[in-house]
């Protein structure tokens, strides 16, 4: 049983880049996940997802700053533009706009307040009810280019990348941590436990589930909608009763999802999308994004594993690192969650 230094299970884009910024420390990592590299099972797969710097809870504005210029980094590094900047805004209530630029500000970020008039000039074929917050920093992340280039850069650091390998226990002992497939014991100093939307059926293995809050596990419904011209559009969050958002989607079209609707499922025991949730993203469409078909063309499914308060975990206890940066928000900070995983890991 090879001795690694650390250990990281779950090979999606958070336990992907917290192995490349371990290997890139020196570690001898392995990293262990369940299905193929770039699999659809989980929450790091599809063409898109939105970063933006623009937050209602300022705290997260730094981070965003910190993944931003990561991203450029890792896209250098991997020879691919990983991410594409378009701008983004924000519209809704008046106050959460404010709110939103005076954290932005606090922090030295840029943002713009639009009449929706002049939005609408701006934007053809969306549609505004009242003003519009733009940050130019926002774009779009390829995210399945990124796990892919996240894997391959492990590996070429020097990091064991094991796929097609179910973990099914992990186990604190003495002088370090063993993690039991169902084909080998992997041993290591400390192990990282990043398992999306699988972490709640982990983490009590550690004797954890006392010290954690609750995880939700639910599954979610973008579709995508043809829109031409869209490709010039910013990504966008719309607040509301039910919060959407939006960004084009290179070759597929315009990606619309509603934020945290889904509904609570187990990741083994998916079921089939919902055709009301469809038909209530056709009805958004239709009325904010005129320029769009609202018959939807495509219909994904994806997880979020949410906490209480939407907010990351992500701690250290003991030999174990618990890596769970999502809450349906998490993509945009991938390399900042590596690097701050590869921290905790190697706190002595």
């Amino acid at each position: 049983m090879p001795r690694y230094d650390v250990v990281v299970v779950g090979g999606g884009a958070m336990g992907a880049a917290s192995a490349r910024a371990l290997a890139m420390r020196g570690q001898r990592v392995a990293m262990v996940e369940q299905f193929a590299a770039g699999h659809d099972h989980g929450s790091s797969h599809g063409r898109s997802r939105i970063f933006r710097l623009a937050y209602q809870d300022a705290t997260y504005v730094p981070l965003a700053q910190r993944a931003l210029a990561l991203w450029r980094e890792l896209s250098d590094e991997c020879g691919t533009a990983l991410l594409t900047t378009t701008g983004g805004i924000d519209h809704g209530p008046v106050e959460i706009l404010d709110e939103i630029a005076a954290g932005l500000a606090a922090h030295g970020a840029t943002s713009e307040l639009l009449p929706a008039a002049e939005a609408a000039e701006r934007w053809p074929g969306m549609h505004f009810e009242g003003p519009v917050l733009f940050q130019p920093d926002a774009g779009r992340v390829d995210a399945d280019a990124t796990v892919l280039a996240l894997h391959r850069r492990a590996a070429e650091l020097g990091a064991d990348v094991l796929s097609g390998e179910r973990v099914h226990n992990i186990q604190v002992a003495a002088d370090g941590v063993e993690v039991a497939t169902g084909s080998r014991t992997l041993v290591g100093g400390v192990v990282v436990v990043a398992a999306g939307a699988w972490l709640p059926k982990l983490a009590p293995g550690p004797g954890l589930s006392g010290e954690l809050p609750e995880f939700v596990v639910t599954q979610e419904q973008p579709a995508y909608f043809d829109a031409p011209g869209s490709d010039d559009w910013p990504v966008f969050v719309h607040y509301g009763d039910r919060s959407h958002y939006g960004l084009f989607t290179p070759g597929v079209g315009v990606k619309v999802g509603e934020h945290g609707t889904g509904i609570v499922v187990d990741p083994d025991a998916r079921p089939a999308a919902d055709d009301e949730r469809v038909r209530r993203l056709s009805s958004y469409v239709e009325r904010w994004l005129p320029g769009a078909d609202p018959a939807a063309t495509r219909v994904d499914t994806c997880l979020y594993t949410t906490t209480p308060d939407e907010r990351f975990v992500l701690r250290r206890f003991g030999d174990v690192v618990i890596c769970s940066a999502c809450s349906g928000h998490g993509f945009k900070f991938v390399p900042a969650i590596g690097e701050r995983v590869a921290a905790l890991a190697l706190e002595q």
